[in-house]
């Protein structure tokens, strides 16, 4: 499954562009295209947010903005960590773009240049340690 922060429940819903304070996700099905949006149990944490993904079976994430902290929940977890730009856009084509691998993958060896956790302060806030 491919998580997706987005803005909406409704159709036509666009990708929003913090991680850890989006208040719901699309868990979309890489073989069918079919797209469930849940409520994120973790909203206003990424270590929570990140941790409750692995918990509904997500193999992989996109985001615009993230911290370090939910970065390496996920990539401990064994899912693939995609950016998906500054910018929010429409949910089908973030599935498109995912399923045609045209997003960079973001590891522990390219991170610094990728994760960025969008707070005013321009580091992470979430009060865990990184290592």
């Amino acid at each position: 499954m491919i998580a997706i922060p987005v803005e909406t429940d409704t159709q036509g819903t666009m990708s929003t562009k913090l991680f850890g304070n989006a208040k719901l996700f699309a868990l979309v099905d890489p073989l069918t295209k079919k797209s469930t949006i849940i409520s994120n149990e973790g909203c206003g944490n990424g270590i929570q947010t990140a941790s409750f993904l692995l918990a509904q079976g997500a193999t992989s994430a996109l985001y615009g903005f993230l911290g370090d902290g939910p970065f390496h929940v996920m990539v401990r977890g064994g899912m693939e960590v995609y950016w998906l730009g500054k910018e929010p856009m429409p949910l089908s084509k973030a599935i498109d773009s995912a399923l045609t691998a045209s997003l960079i993958r973001v590891t522990p060896e390219n991170a610094d240049q990728y994760l960025d956790p969008g707070s005013a302060a321009g580091a992470c806030e979430c009060g865990c340690t990184h290592e």
